[in-house]
């Protein structure tokens, strides 16, 4: 039986689209999210929930310290299924084999690496130095899964960048690379979010708990978001979404 190859490169396209949408839209869906269950107190409503068999349940606030935090939240769920669904849509992401005189990884190995850390942040939850009073799982993550996570996280994050800086701007001529102006816009993004992972490691290690004041602002939660849309944008170039007809289509 005949391949349809229009048919294989629509399917193609619209996974790209699909990891681009979720990398851009879990921050805000987990802060909407988490928000409208705290605003009506639905985890404390006897219609939801038996709460002749359960504490009432503390609602602690919207914004969290980092995106990974929202695990243990009541949208924690929403976290790990869409960090799920970008693993198992890496690993089935194949891409385009390296060829004579291209350096880096081929799409197949990085989108495996990527896959691979993306289920490590799933499975070893991220730790706190202070008690998730709006926890909803029944145990506390340790300081080893919490110090796992990070490096699933960095790995994560810099595999992505990685990835459009090196092969998303490959072309079917090596001498052209990175010569179109989509491939300007893909390494931008790609260095913004090594941008944000250096922030991250600064604040992490020389500024977190020093300033309440900054502190308060959860500036991880921003970084992270900030890179994720970055990755978003990426995967939806890669998608072929004509972002200049968006936006004078609709005015964005």
């Amino acid at each position: 039986m005949a391949i349809d190859e229009e048919k294989l490169m629509i399917s193609h396209l619209t996974l790209r689209k699909t990891i681009g949408w979720l990398g851009i839209w879990l921050p805000f869906v987990l802060i909407a999210s988490n928000f409208l269950l705290n605003a009506f107190d639905l985890l404390n409503s006897p219609t939801l929930i038996d709460t002749q068999c359960s504490k009432p349940y503390l609602a602690d606030g919207i914004l969290k310290a980092s995106i990974s935090h929202y695990y243990y939240s009541a949208v924690g769920e929403i976290f790990t299924g869409t960090i799920s669904a970008v693993s198992l849509f890496m690993f089935c992401y194949k891409g385009h084999k390296n060829r004579k005189h291209e350096f880096g990884l081929s799409d197949n190995a990085l989108t495996n690496i990527i896959g691979l850390s993306a289920l490590g942040i799933v499975i070893f939850p991220t730790s706190s130095p202070e008690c998730i009073t709006d926890n909803i799982r029944t145990f506390m993550s340790s300081k080893f899964s919490g110090t796992i996570h990070l490096v699933m996280a960095a790995i994560f994050f810099i595999s992505l960048s990685v990835m459009s800086i090196v092969n998303f701007r490959r072309t079917q001529d090596v001498h052209t690379f990175g010569k179109e102006l989509k491939h300007k816009v893909i390494l931008f993004c790609g260095i913004a979010m090594l941008v944000c992972i250096f922030i991250i490691f600064i604040y992490g290690n020389f500024i977190e708990y020093k300033y309440d004041y900054i502190d308060e602002l959860k500036p991880v939660f921003w970084l992270e978001a900030i890179a994720l849309i970055f990755f978003g944008i990426c995967w939806m170039i890669k998608g072929q979404v004509d972002f200049l007809y968006l936006y004078k289509r609709f005015k964005i």
